[in-house]
């Protein structure tokens, strides 16, 4: 299947337009719209609560519905297909925003050194390590850095295997490995996975419309 992590207006998922607020605005608490307190109707949000209760039921509603919308809100701030932030959380974190990997912490696992250097660039303070925990933040440092890679690489497989392994590693790997490597193959997969689930349940939607 092609690979479509970045997408025009209309992606696979029916966007919502909800009010995106900039991390920085977000400092005490990832606060989301009041209107995402509460179950929605079926729009791209509820589509990413589903997702994110698949992949970590454990988490509270709240917390769901959190996570939700601040993943749709940065994959439209940084132009990424938000199934696909789902997938790379899936991957990264099992959805979890206070994990703690090797070398990265939160939903996306950002490194504080790499997240230092993103919130600087952004001209958004930083206070340590301990706000990889919000996921705004987290999700707006990671998408940031991921897109710089992309930008770098000029191939978004590449840019993914660049965020697990890092640029230098990448760099001095041949390409073809690079870009077939098991964790950049698990992201993709988890991804068209999440693109198809959704289009059938779509499809499943549209036929009872039509009934």
């Amino acid at each position: 299947m092609p690979l479509y992590l970045r997408l025009p207006l209309r992606t696979a998922v029916v966007l919502l337009t909800v009010v995106c607020f900039a991390p920085a605005a977000v400092g005490t608490a990832d606060r989301v719209p009041a209107s995402l307190r509460a179950p929605p109707p079926p729009n791209a949000v509820h589509v990413l609560f589903r997702a994110v209760s698949d992949c970590r039921p454990s988490l509270p509603e709240r917390d769901r519905w959190r996570i939700a919308g601040v993943i749709h809100c940065e994959s439209q701030r940084h132009g990424y297909d938000p199934l696909f932030v789902v997938a790379l959380a899936e991957v990264e974190s099992t959805c979890s925003p206070t994990a703690r990997g090797r070398n990265g912490i939160g939903l996306i696992q950002v490194s504080a050194s790499t997240a230092r250097v993103m919130a600087g660039e952004a001209g958004l303070p930083w206070q340590g390590a301990s706000m990889l925990s919000r996921p705004a933040f987290n999700v707006h440092l990671g998408l940031r850095y991921l897109s710089q890679l992309e930008q770098r690489f000029r191939d978004p497989r590449l840019a993914i295997a660049a965020y697990n392994f890092g640029p230098k590693r990448i760099q001095r790997m041949p390409a073809h490995r690079a870009r077939n490597a098991r964790y950049v193959r698990k992201v993709i997969a988890r991804y068209e996975q999440l693109v198809a689930l959704h289009s059938a349940s779509q499809r499943s939607a549209d036929a009872l419309d039509d009934s």
